[in-house]
Parts: C-alpha cells; sequence; structure tokens
C-alpha cells in the first residue's frame, strides 16, 4: 500500500511539473513575442526621423553589443572557429534579406498587417520540408497552406489602394524567413544559440550598412531616435533568447501555437501607437492565417499520436 501510494504521489508531482514547465514555456513564448512587437514599434517610430536601413544599422550595432555580453555573461566569450559552420552562415544570410525587405514593408506600412503576413513564414517552412526534404504531406494539409496564403492576401489587399503597395514586401521577407529557419534546422546543436545569433545580427548588420551607402543619404541621429533604435536592439536581443527558452523549457507542439500571439501584440499596439485600424477583409485575413496554421499543427500532433511505437 505505501508503495502504491507513493507511486500515485510521485506521478501527481511529476504531472504537476510538466505542467508547470509548458506554462512556464507558454508564458517564455508570449514574452518573446511582446517583446518582438516592441522591437518593431521603436523600429517604425525611429525610422520617422531616420532612413530605414540607418536605424536598422543603429540597432544592429545596439544588438551586436548586448550579445557579446550576454555570451560575455553565459561563459562562452571564446568562439571557436569550428563553430561557425554552412547552416550558420546560411541562416544569417537569408535573414539579412528577410530583415531587408521587412524593415521598408514596416516604414511604410500598418505593423498589424506586416506582422499578419509574416505569420505565414510557418506554413511556408512546412512546404519548403514537403519540397527541399521530400517529406510525406497530405492534400489536407497543402490545402490549408493555401488558406493561410489566401488569409495573407486579405490582409496584404493588392490593387485596393487600401494599404501602401510596399506592404508587398512582407511577402518576400516571409520567403527569406522560411529558408532561413529551414537552415537553422540544420545547426548542431553543439553551436551556443547566441553565438549563430550574434552571427546573425553582424550579417544583418553588414547588410544594412551597404544598403544604407548605396540607397540613402545619412544623417547625425538626434539623441532620442539613437535611443529608440538602441532600445530596439535589447529588445530583439530578449526576444532571441525568450524564444530560446521557450523551446527549452516546453514541448514545441505546446507553445507553436502560442507563436500567433505576434499578431495580436502588433494589431493592439498598432491602434494604440499608431492609430491603425485593419479593416474586416483585413481582419479576415488574420483569422484564416491562424485557423490554417493551427489546423496544421492538430494535424501533425494527431498524426504523431496515432503512429506505433517502435519496439523494444
Amino acid at each position: 500500500m505505501h508503495v502504491v501510494g507513493l507511486r500515485i504521489l510521485l506521478n501527481e508531482q511529476l504531472t504537476a511539473m510538466v505542467s508547470s514547465q509548458n506554462l512556464r514555456g507558454v508564458g517564455y513564448m508570449m514574452l518573446s513575442g511582446l517583446v518582438f512587437v516592441f522591437n518593431d514599434v521603436l523600429l517604425k517610430l525611429a525610422m520617422g526621423g531616420l532612413p530605414p536601413y540607418e536605424v536598422l544599422a543603429l540597432r544592429g550595432i545596439s544588438g551586436a553589443f548586448f550579445a557579446l555580453v550576454f555570451i560575455w555573461r553565459s561563459g562562452g566569450a571564446r568562439i571557436a572557429p569550428s563553430q561557425m559552420g554552412r547552416p550558420v552562415f546560411l541562416r544569417a544570410g537569408f535573414e539579412c534579406l528577410a530583415i531587408l525587405t521587412y524593415i521598408i514593408a514596416l516604414a511604410h506600412a500598418p505593423i498589424g498587417d506586416v506582422t499578419a503576413i509574416f505569420q505565414t513564414t510557418p506554413l511556408l517552412v512546412f512546404l519548403g520540408m514537403v519540397v527541399i526534404h521530400r517529406e510525406k504531406t497530405s492534400l489536407a494539409r497543402l490545402g490549408l497552406v493555401v488558406l493561410g496564403f489566401a488569409g495573407a492576401l486579405l490582409v496584404a489587399q493588392p490593387g485596393q489602394g487600401t494599404v501602401s503597395p510596399l506592404v508587398l514586401l512582407a511577402f518576400i521577407t516571409t520567403v527569406f524567413a522560411a529558408l532561413r529557419d529551414l537552415a537553422a534546422r540544420q545547426i548542431p546543436a553543439s553551436v551556443p544559440a547566441l553565438v549563430s545569433t550574434l552571427v546573425l545580427i553582424l550579417t544583418v548588420l553588414s547588410g544594412a550598412l551597404a544598403c544604407g551607402l548605396l540607397f540613402e543619404k545619412w544623417e547625425v541621429p538626434p539623441l532620442k531616435i539613437a535611443g529608440l533604435a538602441f532600445a530596439a536592439g535589447l529588445f530583439m536581443m530578449l526576444g532571441h533568447h525568450y524564444t530560446l527558452l521557450a523551446y527549452r523549457t516546453a514541448a514545441a507542439q505546446i507553445i507553436a501555437p502560442f507563436y500567433y500571439s505576434f499578431m495580436v501584440f502588433a494589431v493592439g499596439f498598432g491602434y494604440v501607437v499608431f492609430g491603425d485600424v485593419p479593416n474586416w477583409l483585413g481582419v479576415g485575413g488574420m483569422v484564416l492565417i491562424v485557423v490554417s496554421g493551427l489546423l496544421i499543427l492538430t494535424l501533425d500532433r494527431r498524426t504523431a499520436t496515432s503512429e506505433p511505437e517502435p519496439s523494444a
């Protein structure tokens, strides 16, 4: 009886611990979404006084500084050349291309619309796994991907004149972001996340400097604008940090649906800070994006649970 009681008690404690870990993971993911949106809000405010690529460069300097501080505090001040493999640089390169297009869309379109379109990135990652890695899929999943992109078109509303046509750059951003995530899957677990993030930040900074010199006339930033860009770099680093904590604390299937909290925060801050109000077509498109993503996650979870366990 004592053994049975002890076993029940241990099971209850284990269940409570797992539940607590999942809740913390969800909390980290939502906090990640919140600080990433803070980053976008600060960038958009800063671009009211400076050219987009100059703002991006200032944020990159700040982000690199905080990345180095995080690496130093974690005891990983020495970066071994062996850690700099091809996937690390591919991820950084695709992130650079994604950000260089994203910043222009963000400067000229409502933050909620740009974020909503960007939320189709996981759908493109799914397509990439099917096309590049030849993973098996079903017509239902492919149909849900199409549904998600239909939602993104409702948000962008091309040809209607309701939003800036530059919002369409967000679609290009999602392609590069999906390629970035596919490259990230190939990075060995032995590579510290902060090291990979530092390479990414420095690559984006180099791209911003190059585009700024080619396409913009830079000026001395006012102290307030420089402060906004510097704070954006901090929030960017915190976003990467909390995303990492989320995936290390809870199962990916638990926290993945909360990825879409980014959109909710973006629409809310877009209304409060910039007075952006999406029309009904845009709201419907956002709903389609969320529904398609969540249904794909549900199908994947059912597939995983229905597969027979390997025999011992």
